[in-house]
């Protein structure tokens, strides 16, 4: 996480990221970032980096406090309405302690003091006397999210399991260091937080939301309100026709991703690599964990059509129904992150099972060049269609984690290129010490930089420079 904070540092301010100092606490304009952020397409905050793209960092005796602030503040009404659940997580770079959240797009629309902010590359801006863009925004949200949709008839004491509220609530509670808001909440204020409980201010009706009661709700209810939650997981090898084994799942999301996570791994090969870092990592349950929470996470939840994970002997296929937006092939150069169902999504990210929004999609580029030596295949159509070769027919060079589908350095180097760029008669010993990697790593990630026409190397080994031929 530090290397990709990093990068979005390098990057600057821009439509998903705010940097702000908080040298001397938390700036009440943080606020209205984080209302932009949730009428629009979400996006990161960060505190202690200013807008020159300077790593300043928080001092340790502020630290305690600005957080405290800004989760009270996130809760308080008069400053963020509707509330919201958001923390400020701790990272260090350079030596320097960052706090950052990553803020979601939200379903509703929210105010920050009573005032409606948009982004846009500039920054945050006011549009409360903006009535007919407002409308545009509330039309498009309300069109966009089925999940939202509210059920007042649903009993949350009888319709719900409260063995799976009690353990997302024990899962989110492993996921942060200190003691999580949700453990001292009841199940409905728990549902309430989690955005599952809502009430619809326009016609007052009030009540368990569909991605409530897909994500707890007991199997007669969910098949009564929404029977095309189900997913299809077949293994052909030997039938291709019909199945070897099969596992047609229908019941709420906890238990299908499980179920799901199982399957794969039951019916693949674990094969262990080493990543860009030299860590020992298995690609294959990175891969797996992903494609679920893809099939979870965006499906058009509504749709008729069933999900499905099919395992070949060569290949993994997983698809899920789809409201396309590139009818066509995706690769890194095109894909731009969507959350079909943000609610749903965010509860994932709650309890420590999904990451950031789009951080699926390079990591499933990533562990697949890891686990056979080839690329995945994204597919955006009406079905959504993720295949992922299962056999290595070549030894896999390093070289491939480069330009992941042909697009930018990966996180490791483009790290070196900008220490380069800032000190460019920096040695492998500084780097090594100042990356937190090993002098092996960052040798052989140099020696890649070299190959591909990044730098070259200028005079002798103790008194020459890095000269930098392109940035990335």
């Amino acid at each position: 996480m530090e290397e990709n904070i990093k990068n979005i540092i390098l990057l600057g301010e821009n439509v998903n990221t705010e940097l702000k100092e908080a040298t001397n606490g938390l700036l009440r304009s943080v606020f209205e970032s984080v209302c932009s952020f949730l009428n629009t397409t979400g996006g990161y905050i960060i505190l202690g980096a200013n807008d020159k793209k300077e790593i300043i960092g928080i001092k340790e005796e502020l630290m305690e406090k600005i957080k405290k602030d800004y989760t009270t503040q996130c809760n308080n009404k008069e400053v963020i309405s509707p509330t919201i659940l958001s923390e400020l997580h701790e990272i260090k770079i350079d030596g320097k302690i960052i706090l950052y959240t990553h803020i979601e797009e939200s379903t509703e629309i929210h105010k920050c003091k009573g005032k409606v902010f948009v982004r846009n590359y500039e920054g945050d801006f006011d549009i409360s006397n903006n009535i007919p863009l407002i409308t545009s925004i509330h039309n498009k949200k309300r069109k966009i999210f089925d999940e939202d949709t509210i059920y007042p008839y649903v009993s949350v004491e009888e319709d719900l399991r409260h063995d799976l509220i009690e353990k997302a609530r024990k899962l989110a509670n492993s996921n942060v260091k200190k003691r999580h808001i949700w453990m001292d909440m009841t199940d409905l204020e728990l549902l309430k937080s989690a955005g599952l409980y809502k009430v619809d201010k326009e016609t007052g009706k009030q009540g368990v939301t569909l991605a409530g009661v897909m994500l707890f709700g007991k199997d007669n209810v969910i098949s009564n309100i929404n029977p095309y939650c189900r997913t299809d997981a077949l293994y052909r090898v030997d039938d291709l026709d019909r199945y070897d084994d099969r596992d047609f799942i229908e019941t709420n999301l906890i238990d299908m991703y499980d179920r799901l996570i199982d399957f794969i791994v039951k019916y693949t090969m674990d094969r262990f690599a080493l990543d860009e870092n030299a860590r020992r990592v298995s690609p294959r349950n990175v891969m797996a964990r992903e494609i679920v929470l893809n099939t979870l996470m965006h499906r058009d939840i509504t749709d008729g059509h069933t999900s499905r994970v099919i395992i070949y002997k060569d290949k993994l296929i997983c698809e899920n129904p789809n409201s396309f937006r590139t009818n066509g092939l995706l690769t890194i150069k095109n894909y731009t992150p969507f959350a079909k169902n943000p609610t749903i999504a965010k509860f994932f990210r709650e309890i420590g099972y999904a990451d950031e929004l789009g951080s699926g999609f390079i990591k499933i580029t990533k562990n697949s060049y890891l686990y056979s030596g080839k690329p995945p295949i994204f597919e955006d159509k009406e079905m959504f269609r993720v295949t992922i070769p299962l056999l290595r027919d070549e030894k896999l060079d390093e070289k491939d984690l480069i330009n992941l589908a042909n697009s930018t350095l990966n996180g490791t180097l483009n790290l070196i290129l900008n220490e380069l760029k800032n000190k460019n008669n920096i040695t492998q010993k500084e780097l090594s010490e100042r990356a937190g990697m090993s002098l092996r790593t960052i040798k052989r990630n140099i020696d890649m930089l070299k190959e591909y026409g990044y730098i070259e190397r200028v005079g002798s080994r103790k008194t020459g420079y890095w000269k930098i031929l392109k940035n990335d």
